[in-house]
């Protein structure tokens, strides 16, 4: 039970929790899994307190039910949207070698930012050390005449963290600690490799599409679109007059960037689609349209972001997660062909959980996992601990 991890995802469209444990070989073994979508407020923002408790509490049971556990903590992930990333860059000057109280003070102040509330900084993420202009790892006894530190800061809305972390509590369940989504899916599906050379992450939600560039290690850029797979399923109702439910359902038909028109036998085929009590068959060529149309449109914006910010040419790949558009096929080479860069799948290596929709709460989960193991203490550490406070007692006596 010491072991057990439960993560908490609040997307855009839905609530997620996941009980999960550290497998034989290191990796998730799936216990419970929780999902429970906001309903109707979804497209009208984010859902008011009441509908993210309720979702909240729903996705809790089913969780818990499978696992047949009562969870006490969890481990909270932060979207996106309520994340922000602030690059700061400080200079000292040593006045001689770089002493170790030199190197305290220069991270000190390069992690320190003013953000107006309810923004706060979480994490510092240092990249090189800079004597006199040139990287350095290691700079102590270095002689320069300035030492230079950026660090890449993680912000969070601590407002929507601190909201649902009162509802849980009012579930008699704690909160070990806040994750930002960003880092915990660079840790889950990207190797250093790729972050030092430069990767760009997207991850489609239902109503949202969020990005971020990792270089050098480091996390660079953080953005969202306010467009996402619910986006691409409400151009289908309107463009065919149906259901939403019905739309959602056909959307899934699609194959990107074939070439249904230039096909004479595939420029034939139809779907049928059910409009009240009557079936008809809507030609797939026209669907194709309407929904390769608004994908086009994601990638390109992606793209115009990562222009205007002068980062499109350190990107070597992308890494897709998210339902939005992940369960599209023919997405990765449509992706491809917009961003000129290769773009790879996130999907988690579970049973359970292998459908890119799990990407965000499987990365919370391991991120849990890893913290909880790191921190975890042994039983000989536990009896050493205690003898040692006895002998500072009978000192003192």
């Amino acid at each position: 039970m010491s072991d057990i991890i439960t993560a908490i995802e609040a997307g855009t469209t839905k609530m997620t929790v996941l009980i999960c444990q550290k497998g034989r070989r290191n990796n998730m073994e799936l216990l419970g899994l929780g999902q429970t979508a906001y309903g109707d407020e979804t497209g009208k923002g984010r859902p008011s307190d009441a509908v993210l408790f309720k979702a909240l509490e729903s996705a809790l049971e089913q969780a818990q039910k499978m696992a047949e556990v009562k969870i006490s903590n969890c481990v909270l992930g932060l979207p996106n949207e309520f994340c922000g990333l602030v690059r700061n860059k400080k200079e000292i000057v040593p006045g001689g070698p770089v002493s170790k109280q030199d190197i305290i003070e220069l991270q000190k102040e390069v992690s320190t930012y003013s953000l107006p509330d309810p923004w706060k900084v979480l994490k510092a993420i240092h990249g090189s050390f800079l004597a006199d202009g040139q990287p350095m790892g290691n700079p102590l006894g270095t002689d320069c005449e300035k030492l230079g530190l950026e660090a890449s800061l993680i912000c969070i809305d601590t407002d929507f963290a601190q909201n649902l972390t009162r509802m849980l509590r009012s579930l008699d369940i704690g909160v070990r600690k806040w994750i930002p989504v960003p880092l915990a899916i660079a840790e889950a599906f990207l190797t250093g490799a790729e972050k030092e050379e430069g990767v760009l992450w997207v991850d489609s939600g239902g109503e949202s599409t969020d990005i971020a560039v990792f270089h050098k290690g480091m996390p660079i850029y953080f953005d969202w679109l306010p467009l996402g797979g619910n986006t691409i399923t409400r151009d289908v109702v309107s463009g065919l007059n149906i259901s939403f439910e019905e739309a959602e359902r056909l959307k899934r038909y699609c194959v990107l960037g074939l070439a249904i028109a230039d096909d004479p036998e595939s420029a034939e085929m139809k779907v049928p689609v059910r409009d009240g009590n009557q079936v008809m068959n809507v030609p797939m060529d026209f669907l194709q349209g309407i929904v390769e149309a608004r994908v086009e449109e994601i990638w390109e914006l992606i793209a115009e972001r990562l222009e205007e910010e002068k980062l499109m040419g350190i990107c070597k790949k992308a890494l897709l997660t998210g339902g939005g558009l992940g369960m599209f096929r023919g997405i990765r080479e449509l992706g491809s062909r917009k961003l000129n860069i290769p773009v790879q799948l996130g999907v988690p290596d579970v049973i359970g959980l292998s459908a890119p929709t799990y990407s965000e709460v499987y990365a919370v989960g391991m991120e849990g996992l890893k913290t909880r193991l790191a921190g975890k203490i042994t039983f000989s550490e536990v009896i050493k601990a205690l003898f040692e406070k006895f002998n500072i007692y009978f000192k003192s006596t």
